[in-house]
């Protein structure tokens, strides 16, 4: 009989040989494996995908606040603009996102905003406050697009604090966030009395009384701001009645009026005068506003002058020899609101008025006009040159008068007696704003925004060169 232990060493060497699993048992468990990494799959492109929505709906609510449309609003305090050029994300046009306004109410959805450009906003208006401080606005979308009611933020402020070094630096400020402009809303133009209060207009009207770190919109009931300057501790602006379409904002205008504020507050009133009695000629045309360092003068269209001292008291009509009128009457608006046919300038208290004639084979005629008793009599001085279609005329501290215009920049010493031509780089179409801020100092904006450049003179007005907003 065998030991036990013998048997259980036996059976347990025996060799043992595997079970098969039943057919098809290896294809089972492969398409379930490969069902289970589908599955994981898809629920991580799901995650992926909402973690995507989130982003394209939360940036644009939080990063661009849009501009209200429509009548202007009571004045509310807005952010700044962000240091860099704004962008504007798109949500997916699928299910586009509403942005809401400072108001609360809706704006256009966000897919019909274009995208911002890369390149340096083109300028359209330029203020200085001594020789080296000043700021250039401009658009972040071409005009077309930058005017369009739901584009928001597309208005953009760039600052230089070198422009006496001869290479001025510019980067962008804080700006209101509003458009272009389209009818009654949106900005075209800036103007800044210190290095704290500022305004942007037409026709809106928006300030800044802490160096552009916030800008407040002005109710102006209706009306729209086509011209406004600042001087003395105010500022004074034109509010018009009118009903131009797009870009055209100062256009069709019936009537005027200019109110006043002292210029570190908001509190505008109404400047009285009265114009019903004048017959205003139902033509186009639009208003100028020029200060001097004690008064305020107001050419109306027709010819009509009113004058009234700097404190934002009342305006009288002033009473000349014969016709009760100035040379020339203004005609219609340009695009920066500012009229043609009669542009009007002062340098200390004298008053000069360039008439123009209607442009004819790429130029006009063009008089001059003095006046050194505030409007009441006026002599003819000489004609300027009559190549170009005029833009915009200053006057200089030291009485030169510089002269923008479709073909160049053309500079007077003796009251408009005699001309020459400035130096330097002109561009195609020439000018279309020229101001002196010293004897010595000057700016001018080109007609052509693209050309993404202002002009400056260091010698009054002899020689100008440009200068890139941006780089």
């Amino acid at each position: 009989m065998p030991e036990p232990r013998d048997e259980l060493d036996n059976w347990l060497n025996v060799q043992v040989k595997p079970l098969l699993p039943p057919p098809g048992t290896f294809e089972r468990v492969s398409g379930q494996a490969r069902r289970r990494r589908i599955r994981r799959a898809v629920l991580s492109a799901a995650g992926a995908l909402a973690v995507a929505a989130v982003v394209a709906v939360v940036i644009p609510e939080v990063t661009t606040p849009a501009h209200e449309t429509g009548r202007p609003a009571s004045a509310a305090r807005v952010s700044p603009a962000p240091a860099a050029s704004p962008q504007h994300p798109t949500p997916e046009t699928s299910s586009p996102a509403r942005i809401p306004t400072p108001t609360g109410r809706p704006a256009p959805a966000a897919s019909s905003v274009p995208a911002a450009s890369s390149t340096v906003p083109p300028p359209l208006s330029v203020t200085f406050v001594g020789t080296s401080t000043g700021w250039v606005m401009g658009q972040a979308l071409p005009a077309g697009q930058c005017n369009l009611t739901a584009a928001p933020h597309c208005v953009v402020l760039r600052r230089t604090d070198t422009a006496d070094t001869g290479a001025a630096s510019w980067r962008t400020v804080g700006a209101p966030p509003a458009h272009g402009p389209s009818g009654p809303s949106g900005v075209t133009q800036v103007r800044f009395l210190n290095l704290s209060d500022g305004w942007a207009f037409g026709p809106d009207l928006w300030a800044t009384h802490d160096g552009g770190q916030s800008w407040t919109r002005i109710d102006t009931g209706g009306l729209r701001v086509t011209a406004l300057e600042a001087r003395g501790g105010r500022v004074f602006a034109v509010w018009a009645r009118c009903t131009g379409k797009g870009p055209a904002f100062a256009s069709h205008c019936t009537h005027f009026s200019v109110y006043s504020s002292s210029a570190d507050a908001d509190a505008w009133a109404r400047t009285p005068f009265t114009s019903s009695r004048l017959g205003l000629p139902h033509v186009p045309s639009a208003a100028s506003l020029v200060l001097t360092g004690t008064s305020v003068y107001l050419l109306l269209p027709g010819g009509h002058l009113f004058a009234g001292p700097l404190t934002g008291a009342s305006l009288q009509l002033v009473v000349t020899a014969s016709p009760a009128a100035a040379p020339c009457q203004p005609g219609p608006a340009q695009p920066s609101g500012q009229p043609s046919g009669a542009l009007l300038a002062a340098g200390g208290t004298d008053l000069v008025l360039m008439c123009t004639g209607p442009p004819a084979g790429g130029g006009q005629r063009k008089t001059i006009c003095t006046s050194r008793d505030g409007g009441q009599n006026w002599h003819r001085t000489g004609t300027a040159p009559s190549p170009g279609t005029a833009s915009s005329l200053a006057e200089s501290p030291s009485g030169t008068l510089v002269l923008a215009t479709s073909a160049g920049i053309d500079v007077s010493a003796d009251g408009g007696a005699t001309w020459t031509a400035a130096r330097g780089a002109r561009p195609a179409g020439g000018f279309a704003y020229v101001g002196m801020t010293t004897a010595t100092q000057g700016v001018a904006i080109p007609a052509d925004p693209s050309r993404r450049a202002v002009w400056f003179t260091h010698d009054g007005g002899s020689t100008w060169t440009a200068s890139r907003v941006g780089t």
